[in-house]
């Protein structure tokens, strides 16, 4: 003990003296306890079993506080767990322990009231002062992956009992919080001795084996597969997309025209390519423009911001018309909505000589390469790639390629990576209704019993979401303006938009005026629900009652029709065509473009069995689109932002990388190029270096090797001795040549090691 109580002969004693005994000897054993057993909250003993069908039983045990301080319970708890168990699915009750100090063991004691005579009284007292280990039972909501509930930090959890709605179904004691005993501690120990016995010798004999390793290396025994270890780290590193700089080798597979790539000339060293799934020979002459019907007046056509459909009329294709009260929108309250429009689906469409098919394609498929260029490309729109990573986020986006043709579309009607915001302020009213056939809807109408005020009215048309509208999913949207609202019908047209066939959308209104609308009872319209919003983001659904309303869709005039767009003309000619727009095609329809070289003879399918229509490099075409269909589903093309780029290739093309920079200075380079559709006789292609502040270098040796004839594969490699000395950066120079536009190649892969 740190501290003694000292007694005298011949000295009185106060029941302090007493007191202190016990006070210093527990003081010390808490100290012990603090600084040689356990510094956190922990228990011993309670060991929880299941001892009835909803019951359990907690052995006694002892709680160890953070201070040292140890609380002890003597007796088992048997506890029923019967108003525990949950209604319908599953929880979790926590059986914790905390501590206290309690003072019990009440006896009679005589206590001298006085001195003199030595009259005493009986007193009850406590004779004991305990400190109590507290079991106690907290239990967490009930859920169909029930979680734990939160502890007061003073506690230490026991364990987990798992409970359903008629029993204890498991339990799980919490070893984590227990504190540990020298005895099993001294097991572990002996455990990893023994572990140290086995291995001790063989971390000894790896010293030998990694100065061997060294030397084989050194000697140059193993060169070649250091260089297929290099060349397998340098692709994995770039399919994973782990940064390559300050290393002695590297790869590239020329997906899209990147940072990798020096295509604003920045070195001045003339860059003139495409990388477009490999590098490719850049443009003779290139024009993009909108596609525009040839003739605005087309009356097989009709056009409704900027989306371009056959001809059709209006018919009701689904409606609620049941009137049977009134309804208030502002009794619901005002809140503030946010509505985020999407857009129609992008399909994409490249068609000509130039488009060979690449090896290094397959890196799409790759988590983290983002989308092929496909929505979006460099110099083609303002943005070189949608941020969101179309490919890994979702299966809908599907790629094709054939040498000639190459297709990529999303498969869903629309894409919600950019939206159009809108932020509305009123009260909130919903109608969800399921779609039994495809169509193109082009207007909703509301039945308005009295006009509320000067006030618009907001139309969102919206996916369901769990069975709720999803105002982040809009697929359409509206305003009803108020010098509009009449009482009775109201119809508020939309752009065409398209609705699937097994899915359901809500129509969601908001106003800032107490607008009356009509509702039907609930048992008249079975197929919808009426929802309502108090604050904006949540919903409440009413089955009682049900929203009038009617949904317009197309009705189209043929289930074949052909509109004419603006004519095609490049100078010199044009080889290839790339058509990007907003579009949608469902299943049934299809969507064929054709154009007629030289403004005469058949008209030519830009399709996958027709790769020649371009191979004359015409310098005039006419160009239109043929819709395929049926009475009531035709696919929709939107000229508003769409591109089309008509282009004829060079003859010769120069591709320059950023500057690398190297882990440690090299005086020997290593380059292997993967060159593909590559013939030598009409073809060239030359790499050379050009280290940072010094002339470019050529290479001292140059080997061609073929790994697929069908394919005419190659691999070129190169290898330079710096005249200089050892460089630590530079770029690489890629000079590439044909005799024709109509006879290409291009270059799949790049892998460089430094000797």
């Amino acid at each position: 003990m740190e501290k003694q109580v000292i007694f005298r002969e011949y000295h009185s004693q106060e029941a302090r003296d007493h007191n202190n005994i016990q006070k210093y000897a527990q003081a010390a054993v808490d100290h012990v306890v603090y600084d040689a057993v356990t510094q956190s909250r922990r228990y011993a003993g309670f060991a929880v079993t299941k001892t009835g069908q909803a019951e359990i039983t907690v052995a006694k045990g002892r709680m160890y506080s953070n201070d040292g301080a140890i609380y002890g319970r003597e007796s088992a708890l048997v506890q029923s767990m019967l108003g525990y168990l949950a209604a319908a699915s599953q929880r979790i009750v926590s059986v914790s322990v905390y501590g206290g100090i309690v003072e019990t063991d009440t006896e009679t004691r005589d206590k001298l009231i006085n001195e003199e005579t030595a009259d005493t009284t009986p007193v009850a007292v406590d004779t004991t002062r305990f400190r109590q280990a507290t079991l106690t039972l907290t239990q967490g909501a009930e859920s169909a992956d029930p979680q734990p509930p939160a502890l007061p930090v003073e506690h230490v959890e026991i364990a987990r009992v798992l409970l359903d709605a008629t029993q204890v179904v498991s339990i799980t004691m919490m070893v984590a919080n227990e504190v540990p005993s020298a005895e099993r501690l001294d097991s572990r120990t002996d455990d990893l001795e023994a572990w140290k016995e086995q291995i001790g010798p063989r971390v000894s004999g790896l010293g030998a084996d990694l100065a061997d390793l060294a030397n084989r290396v050194g000697a140059g025994a193993e060169r070649h597969s250091m260089i297929s270890i290099k060349r397998d780290l340098a692709r994995l590193k770039e399919t994973v997309q782990l940064p390559s700089t300050a290393v002695d080798y590297g790869a590239d597979f020329y997906l899209i025209q990147d940072d990798g790539d020096d295509y604003n000339d920045t070195l001045s060293l003339g860059y003139a390519a495409r990388v477009e799934e490999g590098i490719r020979f850049p443009d003779a002459n290139a024009d993009e423009f909108e596609i525009a019907l040839f003739s605005s007046l087309d009356p097989n056509a009709s056009i409704q911001n900027g989306i371009l459909l056959p001809k059709y009329t209006e018919a009701v294709k689904l409606a609620n018309e049941s009137y049977h009260a009134p309804l208030g929108m502002a009794q619901y309250g005002f809140q503030n909505h946010d509505v985020k429009v999407g857009y129609m689906s992008r399909s994409r469409l490249r068609y000509g000589g130039g488009r060979a098919v690449c090896s290094n394609g397959a890196m799409w498929d790759v988590p983290g390469n983002g989308v092929p260029a496909a929505f979006s490309l460099y110099e083609f729109e303002t943005q070189q790639i949608i941020t969101t990573q179309l490919l890994d986020a979702n299966p809908s986006h599907f790629v094709y390629r054939q040498d000639g043709y190459w297709f990529d579309t999303w498969k869903e009607p629309f894409l919600y990576t950019e939206t159009t915001d809108h932020a509305i302020i009123g009260a909130e009213i919903a109608q969800t209704f399921p779609v039994t056939n495809d169509m193109w809807a082009t207007a909703v109408s509301v039945y308005i019993v009295a006009k509320g005020g000067a006030e618009n009215i907001h139309m969102a048309l919206c996916e369901v979401t769990n069975g709720q509208p999803d105002k982040s999913k809009t697929v359409a949207y509206a305003v009803l303006d108020e010098g509009d609202i009449v009482a009775g019908w109201n119809k508020i047209a939309i752009p065409p938009t398209f609705l699937a066939k097994g899915r359901r959308y809500g129509i969601v209104l908001v106003s800032n005026a107490d607008h009356q609308v009509g509702i039907s009872s609930g048992q008249t319209f079975l197929d919808g629900t009426f929802f309502y919003s108090t604050d904006g983001a949540y919903y409440l659904g009413d089955l009682t009652k049900d929203l009038n309303f009617r949904i317009y869709g197309a009705e189209f005039a043929a289930p074949q029709v052909t509109l004419e767009f603006e004519t095609i003309n490049l100078d010199g000619g044009f080889r290839d065509i790339d058509i990007l727009a907003h579009m949608w095609v469902p299943d049934s329809c299809q969507l064929i473009f054709e154009v007629r070289p030289g403004g005469a003879g058949d008209w030519l399918q830009l399709t996958e069995e027709n790769l020649d229509a371009l191979s004359g490099a015409p310098v005039l075409a006419q160009f239109r689109g043929r819709f395929v269909g049926t009475r009531d589903m035709m696919p929709a093309l939107r000229l508003t932002d769409s591109r089309v780029k008509v282009s004829r290739p060079a003859t010769a093309a120069k591709h320059v990388s950023s500057e690398i920079t190297m882990g440690t200075p090299s005086d020997t380079l290593t380059f292997e190029m993967i060159l593909e559709g590559f013939d030598d006789t009409p073809h060239d292609h030359d790499l050379m270096i050009k280290p940072n502040g010094a002339a470019i270098e050529t290479a001292d040796t140059v080997t061609t090797t073929l790994l697929d004839a069908a394919a005419k594969r190659y691999r070129r490699t190169y290898e330079f001795t710096i005249a200089g000395g050892p460089i630590t950066t530079f770029a690489i120079i890629q000079d590439m040549a044909t005799n024709s536009a109509a006879n290409l190649f291009h270059v799949a892969e790049q892998f460089w090691y430094s000797n």
